[in-house]
């Protein structure tokens, strides 16, 4: 039997990601197979009640349930749930010994190590199961149930107990058997296993007949198949019986076999005791799992999920996880059982051939792995090798200012070589080798490029010259390539430069075509590699992934620059699919170039570290790749890599936290339920999810929202938590769904919320307070109309009375009005007789006038009349005369007080009227004849009418107009 070769270590993020190298133990001539497969650790610091695991199942919504010897875990792939006998919903003993599934009703049967007890994932009672009349109940083994329904339990020391499907108690089977160790079905029959022999007992309803198989003894485990069922003994056999009790040895050990299950591969796994895990593969070759929590350390269970996973129960070390999806293996220099890399930054990576790997390391030289047998070489010992190139038969090494070194044939010499100026190149540092097909070596260098010929031994060195375009563009080189067509690309700290054989001179591009000198980081080229389309893509420092267009000799960035998480391109690598492969300072980046996919993986994911080193990546094999970072190095398959995080998923909701002033929150289970109420008081609560994936849900993100209270859906990458308070009543839905990042959504998962009132809030309250208030209002408006109708009276005999007072008043004014218009009135009268008497006096002056007039021309005529009495008289008639004046004035000043509006509006329409033409048409205003006119103004008839005419003139009346009829409206109140 061969030793042991290998374990692959890395402590990663709060897991033990641990690599297991499967190799061989010598079985009946069997050959050894080799297969490298990691795992994940869960145990008490992650949160499982105890280390020591006897059994794992998952129930049907895809929870996983370990027992423990101290309690029963609920695992979601984020946090556990703890069930015993120390919490609220208790169990009798906290030591599990098996777990089943009720293909009935789904609730979760758990035998102990003194009670057989059933959980009911809804009301989430435990219920403890009556078997037997004993009181005391040693070790429920396993329960199962066959196609018809009927139940079978075994009870070490008691025996096996079987109900019928249609019954309700259970009866013991007619066997004399103790100390049992399992039971199973295979092919319609019970199997029994114990120290004394195999049982297979037929049954048909209460009917058991018993054969014994005496050849295997001490039988711990079974694994049902489809034409046999492999059975696994205390005394470390495995064997395989066929439906006609054919009987072959599959394995023999010197360690006990307490655990099978398959794997989808149909390799069978088998759990020992103090010797870890052993694999029979298909072909039927035994390999061996080695880790120092698994190889010599008792495997109480092996549990086969779905998704091709496989879940491993220690005692002692929790429980491990196996995904053979999972693409990635790490190496590190953990030195489990003696072995690892010779330091833990990986700065050099270069394929020996299918089996071999080199392997250049920061610090601890150059290790030689063996892939297959996990086998580790430190071949040169605490040096910086930053570069190594292999052609299969030699290995060119580059180091950190060490110089160059060639492996051959076994032997490690130093390369001492100096360029054309004598200068050694032991103090440069060699970042990048390549080897021609004519053997000479060209190095990438912190000081140009050197171009050795092995043949000629002699270097010759390329360096930067400024006055020379055709030289290159900076000494500061880190990658040399060499693309399908031939061309020899070398990769600076200012631009990419491409040689030119046939001038021995290079040509010079930059990422900024207006810079072509003096440093510029952006211009840092780190990684080249060429793709099946013959498309050069160029990594760089700090300025993402960029490829070079060859008909035009320009550089064109890529599409996916603003999504890389880094853009720091340190290498690239580009597998079978034409997929590119970026290391970066986050972690690695697969860029589907045919669908512009891009894929970022992290630590979590499975990788090494977030950090890689420049140059560091290599193909292994036909189908792997390698990356090289300051934590290890990590080997992968792309094809597996590019799977991960594919799927959609729908989450589970599982649990409610409710959380009350000046109390502690409590935890409700509501992964079953469909609908929970909540209390009135219960208006702050929390509700937790999760997507039950157990290998990426660090990548899962979730959007979360209530109907009836969010608008929109709220994302949350990391909690899977939400937090809600000051509910008003009613009734919500809330509603999650989840996805891998840059996924699609996955179906929503939701749950009813109904949030009962406060009696104040009800709606039976709120109508009694509305009736009340109703009638209140009702109330205090039938006292307001009331009250108000007696104020009306009131006010309407007050107004009655006002309205009296004020009429008598108004009646007063009246009457003192109509006292002051009776006293116009008369004083107008008055003034008019007064108007007409002094008119008529004038008309009579005017008369005394004439006749004076006459006598006098008589006297003319006559002068011999003449006498004093005649003069006397005369006089006399004169002195009465004198007065006209004076009475026209007076006649003026009375019509103006009689007719004032009349003498104002005549001075406004007309103000060039003279005092003659006021005083005919004040005579016309009072309706005086043509006669009295005359008379009065001492003019004859027609000089009145000459005047008239004269009047209508100034007046500006036309011939249609009335001259009386005008003078008479004239002044008039509307």
């Amino acid at each position: 039997m061969k030793k042991l070769l290998h374990l692959f270590y890395c402590l990663i993020y709060n897991k033990v990601y641990i690599l297991f190298i499967l190799f061989s133990l010598q079985c009946y001539g069997q050959n050894t197979s080799l297969q490298p497969v990691k795992l994940n650790e869960y145990n008490a610091k992650n949160g499982l009640s105890q280390n020591n695991v006897n059994v794992i199942m998952f129930d049907q919504k895809g929870f996983l349930w370990i027992g423990t010897d101290d309690g029963l875990n609920r695992f979601d792939g984020h946090s556990f749930q703890h069930f015993n006998s120390y919490t609220q919903n208790q169990l009798q003993f906290n030591s599990i010994r098996s777990l089943a599934l009720s293909p009935i009703d789904e609730k979760i049967w758990i035998g102990t190590n003194g009670s057989l007890e059933v959980f009911d994932p809804v009301s989430k009672v435990f219920h403890r199961e009556v078997i037997t009349k004993e009181e005391n109940i040693e070790d429920v083994r396993k329960v199962i149930w066959d196609k018809e329904n009927n139940q079978f339990i075994a009870i070490n020391n008691q025996g096996v107990f079987y109900k019928h499907s249609t019954s309700k108690t259970y009866q013991p089977l007619p066997i004399d058997i103790v100390n049992i160790n399992n039971i199973s079905l295979f092919d319609g029959q019970l199997y029994i296993g114990n120290k004394k022999g195999l049982r297979k007992v037929s049954y048909n309803k209460d009917v058991f007949n018993v054969s014994i198989i005496k050849q295997i003894k001490n039988a711990t485990c079974f694994l049902p198949r489809d034409n046999s069922i492999i059975i696994g003994t205390k005394d470390g056999y495995l064997y395989e019986v066929s439906r006609n009790d054919e009987i072959k040895v599959l394995y023999k050990s010197k360690h006990s076999i307490k655990t099978i299950t398959y794997d989808t591969h149909d390799n069978i796994w088998l759990g020992t005791e103090g010797n870890g895990v052993i694999l029979i593969t298909s072909d039927h070759k035994t390999v061996k799992l080695l880790h120092q929590k698994v190889s010599k350390h008792t495997i109480n269970y092996l549990y086969k999920g779905d998704n091709d996973e496989i879940w491993l129960g220690t005692f002692g070390n929790g429980f491990l996880h196996y995904n053979d999806k999972d693409p990635f293996f790490v190496m590190s220099n953990a030195s489990t059982y003696g072995i690892g890399l010779s330091n833990n930054s990986v700065t050099s990576i270069a394929a020996k051939n299918n089996n071999e790997l080199w392997v250049g390391t920061d610090g601890g030289g150059l290790d030689l792995i063996n892939i297959k047998t996990g086998e580790v070489n430190n071949k040169i010992k605490d040096k910086n090798i930053i570069s190594l190139e292999s052609d299969g038969n030699s290995l060119w090494v580059g180091t950190y200012k060490e110089g160059l070194f060639l492996q051959k044939k076994g032997s490690l010499r130093h390369i001492n070589l100096k360029d054309q100026n004598n200068e050694s190149i032991d103090n440069d540092n060699i970042w990048d080798i390549h080897v021609d097909e004519d053997q000479t070596v060209w190095l990438a260098t912190s000081n140009g490029i050197i171009h050795y010929d092995p043949k000629k031994r002699n270097a010759y060195r390329y360096i930067e010259n400024k006055k020379d375009h055709h030289s290159l563009s900076n000494n500061d080189c880190r990658k040399i390539y060499k693309d399908v067509k031939g061309d020899l690309w070398i990769g600076t700290f200012n631009g990419l430069n491409r040689y030119d054989k046939s001038t021995d001179s290079f040509r010079r591009f930059h990422l900024n075509k207006n810079q072509e000198t003096g440093i510029n980081l952006n211009n840092s080229i780190l990684s080249l590699s060429e793709d099946e389309n013959l498309t050069l893509w160029v990594g760089t420092f700090g300025n993402g992934l960029w490829k070079f267009d060859r008909k035009k000799d320009a550089f064109i960035p890529s599409k996916i620059n603003h999504l890389l998480p880094n853009k720091v391109i340190y290498s690239i690598e580009i597998d079978k699919s034409n997929h590119l492969w970026l290391s970066t300072n986050k972690g690695l980046t697969m860029y589907d170039i045919k669908n512009g996919h891009l894929k970022s993986l992290s630590i979590e994911d499975g990788l090494q570290g977030m950090q890689f080193n420049v140059g560091a990546s290599s193909a292994v094999l036909d189908s792997l790749l390698a990356f090289g970072g300051t934590d290890g190095l990590t080997i992968f398959s792309p094809k597996k890599a590019q799977l991960i995080n594919n799927n959609s998923i729908s989450p589970t909701i599982t649990s409610l936290i409710l959380t009350e002033p000046h109390q502690e929150s409590s935890n409700i289970d509501i992964s079953q339920e469909k609908e929970i109420t909540l209390d009135a008081h219960q208006r702050n609560f929390a509700i937790q999810y999760v997507g039950l994936d157990y290998n990426y849900q660090h990548n899962l993100e979730y959007q979360t929202r209530i109907i009836g209270f969010d608008e929109n859906w709220t994302t949350t990458k990391e909690h899977q938590t939400m937090m809600y308070s000051n509910f008003p009543p009613g009734k919500y839905v809330f509603q999650v769904r989840c996805r891998y990042r840059n996924g699609k959504w996955g179906e929503t998962s939701e749950i009813t919320l109904l949030l009962k009132a406060y009696y104040w809030e009800t709606f039976g309250f709120k109508l009694l307070v509305l009736t009340f208030l109703c009638l209140g209002v009702y109330a205090i408006y039938v006292a307001y109309i009331k009250n108000l109708k007696k104020q009306r009276v009131i006010l309407d005999q007050l107004v009655k009375d006002r309205s009296q007072a004020l009429l008598a008043k108004e009646m007063d004014i009246l009457e003192v009005k109509q006292q002051k218009a009776d006293l116009i009135k008369d004083t107008l009268e008055v003034r008019e007789k007064e108007l007409t008497t002094h008119a008529l006096r004038i008309v009579h002056l005017n008369t005394l006038i004439e006749q004076l007039d006459e006598k006098l021309s008589e006297l003319q005529k006559n002068p011999q009349d003449f006498s004093p009495s005649k003069i006397n008289s005369i006089r006399r008639e004169i002195k009465r005369a004198e007065n006209v004046e004076k009475d026209w004035e007076y006649l003026n000043g009375l019509f103006a007080e009689v007719h004032r509006p009349f003498i104002d509006m005549l001075h406004k329409k007309h103000p060039s009227l003279t005092e003659g033409n006021i005083r005919l048409c004040s005579l016309i205003k009072l309706n005086m004849s043509s006669k009295d006119i005359a008379a009065i103004m001492g003019i004859s008839q027609n000089s009145v009418k000459v005047a008239r005419k004269r009047l209508r003139k100034r007046l500006e009346l036309s011939s249609e107009e009335n001259l009386e009829v005008y003078l008479l409206n004239l002044g008039r109140e509307n």
